[in-house]
């Protein structure tokens, strides 16, 4: 199992729009990688008990990790709009493929190239649009193993109607 610090340090250094890496969308570009991780492997990347918020899914996990992690930079900034906005960066010379396998850096580059195109909206409704936020209430743990099984099983029940 991947560190979540590696994750989100392999995640920094290769997306490609760096003013985009605001702590929400980090976070959820990790929970992007460990659902298709459950989807693919039947196990997340990380160890995270992702929680669905009332934003979707979010836990302090990968903002602290950052924080304490040396190879990142923390900007905060503002919007257009003036709100406040933290935005996270891998700095250059930093080893970012350290502690990934191949397998985990391919289901990162897969999350990456699905998103990476995505305006804000779109990347949000890209993050609701997945089973578990679909199927689960908000306020709830979102077991992510158990749900990827779950959601083979609906599509494998489809199929055979």
């Amino acid at each position: 199992m991947a560190r979540i610090k590696d994750v989100t340090a392999y995640v920094c250094a290769k997306y490609p729009h760096k003013d985009e890496l605001s702590k929400a969308r980090v976070t959820k570009l990790v929970y992007l990688a460990d659902w298709k991780a459950a989807q693919r492997n039947n196990k997340q990347l990380t160890k995270i008990e992702w929680y669905f918020h009332n934003y979707g899914p979010y836990v302090d996990a990968v903002v602290n990790s950052a924080l304490k992690d040396p190879r990142f930079d923390v900007v905060s900034t503002s919007t257009m709009y003036g709100d406040s906005k933290t935005l996270f960066s891998i700095k250059s010379d930093a080893k970012f493929e350290k502690g990934l396998n191949e397998e985990e850096r391919n289901i990162i580059d897969s999350v990456i190239s699905e998103t990476k195109n995505l305006y804000w909206d779109s990347f949000i409704k890209h993050v609701y649009d997945t089973y578990p936020i679909r199927v689960t209430d908000r306020h709830k743990t979102l077991n992510l193993v158990a749900l990827a099984k779950q959601e083979a099983s609906n599509k494998q029940s489809q199929s055979d109607e």
